[in-house]
C-alpha cells in the first residue's frame, strides 16, 4: 500500500500531454483509429486483431489469449520497458473482453459465464478486466481503448424511441472503457464535396451519438488525426486555465501514483523482525499491543502466521501501525 499523508497532497494540475490520459476511440473499420492511438508517444499495440497490418514502424504485439495479456503486463512493470513504451493500446476491446471470459471461465472450469454459481461470473470477469486496465494505467502508460460501432434502439421514459450509434464492445467491458475514459470519441465518416472523409466526434449535440469527455470545453468535432486531438486538448486546457490563473496547468505527463507491490513473504518476515524486536525491549509491554494490532485487521484470536496471501495487504497495514505507533 503506498504511504499516505494528507498534508503533502498538492493542487492537482491538468497535462497538456495526451500520453497522461486514457482514451477510448469506437467507429467503423478503416477509419484511421489505431493510426492515430499509434501516435501517442511510442504505443505498443495489444493486437486482439491485426488492425496493424498496413501501419509501417509501430510496435504490435498479437494477442491470442488473456493469458498473453497478463503477461504483458508483468513485462510493462520492468524499468527497461517503462522507458520504451508511453502508451498501451487496447486493439480491439471487443475481442479482449472475449478473451478475458473465456479465461474466467477456464478458471472455474465452466463453459459459459452465466453457469458460475450464484451470478458471480459477471462480477469475477469485471473484476480481472478493470484490474488490468488499472494496474497499466497506474504503472504510468496511457491507455487507448478500441472498439467497432453499432446502432442500438433506446426506449425512452415516456416510451418513445431513438436510435444512437455506440461501441459494439459488450456492455461490461464497455462500461469499464466508459468510465475510465477521458476522452470517449467517435470516428464518423462523411462526405466532404464528393470526398470521403473522417472526422472525431467528442460530444453529440442531438445525443445521436454515444461520446463525450472529462474536458468541458473540447470542441464537440475536430479533424481525425492525433496532432487535432492534441490542440483540441489543449484548447480546451486553454479555457480552463482562464479560470483559475493558469495555476493548475502542466505540460508534465499526468501520470497516476503506482502502488508498490506487496509481497506476503517479505512482509512475514518483516513482522517477524519488528515482533522480535519489540519483544526483546519488554515482552509485558508490548506483547499486548502487537496482539491488538494484528487482531485488529485479521481478527479476533488471529495470529500472522495464519494469514493467507489474499491477506497480504492487511499484512502491509499490520506492519506500518507496528512501526507508526510501537517502535
Amino acid at each position: 500500500m503506498a504511504t499516505i499523508n494528507l498534508l503533502a497532497l498538492e493542487p492537482h494540475k491538468v497535462s497538456r500531454d495526451l500520453t497522461g490520459y486514457i482514451t477510448y476511440l469506437y467507429g467503423a473499420p478503416k477509419t484511421g483509429k489505431t493510426t492515430l492511438a499509434s501516435k501517442a508517444g511510442t504505443a505498443l499495440i495489444l493486437a486482439f486483431e491485426r488492425g496493424y497490418n498496413a501501419l509501417p514502424g509501430v510496435f504490435a504485439q498479437d494477442i491470442g489469449t488473456w493469458g498473453d495479456v497478463r503477461a504483458i503486463v508483468r513485462e510493462l512493470k520492468k524499468p527497461e520497458v517503462k522507458e520504451k513504451f508511453q502508451t498501451v493500446v487496447f486493439d480491439t476491446v471487443d475481442i479482449a473482453g472475449t478473451l478475458c471470459e473465456k479465461y474466467i471461465c477456464a478458471q472455474n472450469n465452466v463453459d459459459k459465464i452465466g453457469e458460475i454459481p450464484y451470478g458471480s461470473g459477471w462480477n469475477l470477469m469485471k473484476k480481472e478486466f478493470e484490474e488490468v486496465v488499472r494496474t497499466i494505467a497506474g504503472l504510468g502508460y496511457a491507455v487507448f481503448f478500441i472498439s467497432h460501432e453499432k446502432d442500438k434502439l433506446f426506449k425512452r421514459k415516456d416510451g418513445t424511441e431513438y436510435n444512437q450509434i455506440i461501441p459494439s464492445c459488450p456492455n461490461t467491458f464497455n462500461d469499464i472503457c466508459k468510465n475510465l475514459a477521458d476522452i470517449y470519441a467517435y470516428t464518423e465518416k462523411f462526405d466532404n464535396n464528393g470526398v470521403a472523409q473522417v472526422r472525431l466526434v467528442i460530444r453529440s449535440i442531438d445525443n445521436s451519438i454515444d461520446c463525450g469527455s472529462r474536458f468541458k470545453y473540447i470542441d464537440p468535432v475536430i479533424e481525425m488525426s492525433y496532432n487535432s486531438l492534441v490542440n483540441a486538448l489543449n484548447r480546451a486546457i486553454d479555457k480552463e486555465a482562464v479560470e483559475t490563473d493558469g495555476q493548475f496547468v502542466t505540460s508534465e505527463r499526468n501520470v497516476q501514483v503506482v502502488e508498490k507491490n506487496l509481497s506476503y513473504d517479505d512482509l512475514i518476515t518483516e513482522f517477524n523482525e519488528l515482533a522480535g524486536l519489540l519483544m526483546n525491549r519488554d515482552p509485558a509491554a508490548y506483547g499486548p499491543k502487537i496482539t491488538f494490532v494484528v487482531e485488529r485487521y485479521l481478527g479476533k484470536g488471529k495470529k500472522v502466521s495464519e494469514s493467507t496471501l489474499a491477506q497480504v495487504e492487511l499484512l502491509d497495514l499490520i506492519v506500518q501501525e507496528i512501526k507508526d505507533t510501537l517502535l
